[in-house]
């Protein structure tokens, strides 16, 4: 089979996504409208929280100088030496690593749930699991820990992503019955079929803290703001996506290109310090982009009833769309929250401000230093110019003779300051790294001095501490509530089946379902499992402990109630095993049904191994099978695996069906069947006891004359 031509390719995003009750409707050319008016009022307020962003933007600057180890203005000394010491840097990525570790501790199992019905989700815990894969969640948040380190500040932007494609396959098809022309019967022939395509799944943007602002600035919930506005970047290609999806409305027999030539030159007319802050089309070099803002807003679309609004500036009394969030939540695409949370503000404060200057005080002594060690290698000769007139002639090479007077001449050396300086640099890298809550062991250096056992486990644990908060501050304010977006998305945008990977059972169709939005919050509750499995493995001895001392308690004293060890031994196979060998350890039958050879085929085609099941007819399965295994091939040898399983269970089915063989009787040895239990077997003799233990080196009493043979 060959791939072949593109015909049409069509990606949409949640707000393109048009839904046949409820059409896209733009306001941006209503202008008479009172929305159109309110949305007017708000660039102002939006240029204006831009421009007072100006000073946080120049230290978030500095900030990421400093951890890409470049060196700017704050750096005093000027010597020969240009060296950066990335201190901070290192204590930065040591903290992200450690903290990702306890997010992500192990493989497919990230996230758990509580269900109303007392009941784990195994399809919804499987479907995000999926989501977290495809979106390679893991990634971003390895650089969402650092630029949160560096600005202070965590944010995501979520958003559905439908990707429609009809492509053209080639593919051989056997030759008509009625072709009675064809030489072989089974040649096949070459045809061109169509086929349409359609990927969707939730897309993360990790975007820059500069590009988003927060109206009022003082709120610390980003859904209960006025206004929030963000930055977005569009080329000619996605201007004109968002005006076939009927987002972006320009003026009437306008081209994109037009559009943007006549904005272009818009632009020359207004004052270059206005355009710094405004929307509109900028140039840097050779590259043109159109810098719009996206603004959210809750508006009254109907009377009485406010409604989350996205809002499109292109420039001062220049908006290119506002429609209605189509999100059923009405929550806005951004999450964002502080590292650590500052009372009365929105934004939080990044942990390099306390060690910057810390930061460059070190590279300066280390600067100062390698300049020292470059004098200190270089020897200082001091000689008289009258005793000695032709001294220009001493700067010769190696074993050298100089024409002069011994005794007028004197070495000297400059003085090793590179020591005092490497000392000094030393105790500034150390207590940045204590500012920064990271221990020498984080780093990978053991700490000085002897240590017992006990001492090294009781550090361990306590350096664990800043980190484990670190992590479940990013649990709480980030992970759980993508979690909760996932799920809402999918619930309304998903529109295909989709085939994904359950724990402890494989190659399971999830079909969608359809949940209420009032039972997002109360059906099921969604919580990352990262913190909480590596505090499972602390406490797993504990557990063991417990466990058995719930096991001798007597049923009498348990008052009524039911002990069930069940959830412990799953939690402990869970941790030692892991979640791949742990649902093959402890198997759940309720977990475990019937697929029909049909689906088996298809899932083993597609080199997914398949499990057999008590109640499957294996004689129709078997036969089936077989047809598949000749038409395919059999490649990977699954469905022979496959079959051979379905022949031992039909065996052992057969055997539990057949009639049990006939017992034997009390007193009656051999006959149909064994003897009974007790009774002595044909051709044994009694014997007599054996007498005590005698003294060693004692005859025995058959080797003596005339004594009994033993038997």
């Amino acid at each position: 089979m060959a791939k072949k031509l593109k015909a049409k390719d069509e990606n949409l995003d949640s707000k393109g996504i048009e839904d046949e009750s409820t059409p896209i409707e733009n306001w941006a050319n209503k202008l008479d409208s009172e929305i159109y008016k309110k949305c007017a009022k708000m660039y102002t307020k939006i240029v204006q929280a831009f421009e007072n962003r100006n000073e946080a933007d120049e230290m978030i600057e500095e900030y990421w100088n400093i951890y890409n180890a470049e060196s700017d203005d704050n750096q005093m000394y000027q010597g020969n030496s240009n060296s950066y010491i990335p201190a901070v840097r290192d204590a930065i990525n040591a903290r992200s690593k450690r903290a990702l570790k306890q997010n992500f501790p192990t493989k497919y199992k990230h996230v758990e749930a509580v269900g109303s019905d007392g009941q784990e989700p195994q399809a919804q815990l499987a479907l995000l699991e999926h989501y977290i894969r495809s979106t390679k969640l893991k990634s971003i948040c390895r650089s969402l820990y650092v630029a949160g380190d560096v600005t202070g500040q965590w944010g995501l932007y979520i958003d559905w992503m439908r990707d429609v494609r009809t492509i053209g396959n080639m593919v051989k098809r056997p030759a008509a019955v009625e072709d009675l022309e064809a030489e072989d019967p089974t040649d096949e022939k070459e045809e061109i079929g169509d086929e349409e395509t359609v990927d969707e799944g939730p897309v993360i943007i990790d975007y820059a803290t500069e590009d988003l602002i927060v109206i009022p600035p003082t709120c610390n919930d980003i859904n209960k703001a006025d206004i929030v506005a963000m930055k977005m970047r569009m080329y000619e290609e996605d201007i004109e996506r968002m005006v076939d999806e009927g987002i972006f409305i320009l003026p009437e027999d306008t081209s994109v290109s037009d559009w943007i030539k006549d904005k272009k030159g818009a632009k020359d007319r207004n004052p270059p310090k206005k355009r710094t802050q405004d929307a509109g089309i900028k140039t840097e070099g050779t590259l043109t982009y159109a810098l719009i803002f996206e603004a959210t807003a809750y508006l009254e679309f109907e009377e009485g009833k406010k409604s989350l609004a996205y809002i499109y500036f292109i420039g001062d009394d220049d908006i290119l769309g506002i429609i209605k969030a189509p999100q059923w939540g009405q929550k806005r695409p951004q999450i964002s929250a502080p590292v650590e949370r500052i009372s009365g503000s929105f934004n939080g404060q990044s942990k390099m401000e306390s060690v910057k200057w810390m930061q460059w005080n070190l590279n300066d002594f280390w600067n100062m230093g390698q300049d020292s060690a470059a004098y200190s290698l270089l020897p200082i000769v001091m000689t008289d110019p009258e005793s000695n007139p032709n001294y220009a002639m001493m700067v010769y090479g190696l074993a050298a003779v100089w024409p002069i007077d011994p005794n007028k001449t004197k070495f000297a050396s400059f003085p090793a300051l590179w020591k005092d300086a490497e000392m000094m640099c030393a105790s500034i890298e150390g207590k940045i790294q204590s500012s920064l809550d990271v221990t020498p062991m984080m780093m990978g250096r053991v700490p000085a001095g002897r240590k017992n056992s006990n001492m090294v486990g009781a550090q361990q644990q306590e350096q664990s501490i800043p980190i484990m908060d670190h992590a479940e501050r990013f649990e709480e304010v980030i992970l759980n509530p993508l979690l909760e977006r996932f799920f809402e998305y999918d619930c309304q945008f998903r529109q295909e089946e989709l085939t994904v990977l359950t724990l402890g059972e494989v190659g399971v169709k999830a079909m969608m379902q359809k949940v209420p939005p009032m039972q997002w919050g109360n059906r099921y509750f969604f919580q990352w499992f990262g913190t909480e499995f590596v505090m499972n493995m602390q406490r797993m001895q504990q557990q063991i402990a417990t466990m058995n001392v719930l096991r001798g308690i007597p049923p009498q004293q348990l008052n009524g109630r039911k002990l069930d060890i069940t959830p412990i031994l799953q939690i402990l196979s869970d941790n030692v095993f892991g979640t791949e060998l742990s649902g093959q350890i402890l198997i759940d039958d309720r977990n475990k049904f019937t697929v029909p050879p049909e689906i088996e085929d298809e899932m083993m085609v597609n080199h997914i191994q398949v499990e057999t099941h008590e109640s499957d007819n294996d004689i129709e399965h078997l036969q089936k099978h077989q047809v598949a295994a000749q038409a395919s091939g059999d490649p990977a040898g699954l469905i022979r695996t496959h079959m051979e399983q379905h022949m031992q269970q039909l065996q052992k089915k057969r055997q539990m069906a057949a009639p049990p063989p006939p017992k034997g009787a009390q007193g009656v040895p051999g006959g149909a069947g064994p003897g009974v239990a007790g009774t002595p077997r044909p051709g044994a003799q009694t014997a007599a006891p054996q007498g005590p233990q005698q003294p060693p080196g004692m005859i025995g009493p058959d080797q003596m004359a005339g004594g009994m043979p033993r038997g």
